[in-house]
Parts: structure tokens; sequence; C-alpha cells
């Protein structure tokens, strides 16, 4: 099933991967919608140095993908538009280069 989510939502998301405040198991439905666009990826967390047997975590990081989404949707917060933007739903931005094509300069 495919679930739809607004600007908002996608921004608060990333920004708690960016800060790495997520464990994989325990992820939001949303962090399920980022990875298929791969916007956030997974990375095993290393075990703390504390005595006794602890499992190492996969947790959410940005991919360089997602950095770059991140950073554009927090250029549009600051936008006078950002009030009615943030309940929209969000569609991912194409680059203009890869929605043109390989070879859009050989034309």
């Amino acid at each position: 099933m495919m679930y739809l989510y607004s600007n908002g939502a996608v921004l608060e998301a990333l920004r708690r991967a960016q800060f790495r405040q997520v464990p994989w198991p325990k992820r939001p439905r949303v962090f399920e919608f980022l990875h298929q666009q791969g916007l956030i990826a997974t990375m095993r967390q290393p075990s703390s140095p504390v005595p006794g047997p602890h499992e190492p975590v996969d947790i959410a990081v940005l991919t360089a993908r997602g950095k770059e989404e991140i950073r554009r949707l927090e250029l549009r917060e600051r936008s006078s538009h950002w009030i009615d933007e943030k309940a929209l739903v969000y569609v991912l931005a194409v680059r203009a280069e890869a929605a043109a094509g390989p070879n859009c300069l050989d034309r």
C-alpha cells in the first residue's frame, strides 16, 4: 500500500534521520517511503563500549540525495508560501538534467 505524506512530514522525518535519532527497527512508516525514494539508508551503529553484551543497531541516515532534498525543503520552509506548502502532498523534486535524460545536450 502506498501512503501519501505531506511536505512537512517528509521534512521532519529527514531531520530525524539527519540527527540519527531513529533505530531502523523502530522507524515510522514515512521512513519506508523515504528509503524507497533513495533519500535515506541504514547504517550499522557501533555498540557502546560498556560491559555486557550489546547488539549493534541499524539506524536511518541521509543519503547524498536526502541531504540535497532536506536543503531544498528547508529553503521552501523559509518562504512565505510554506504555510500552504507544508500541508501539500510531497512530491520528490527531480533535477532538470535528470528529467531531460542522459543525452539532452546531444540534440
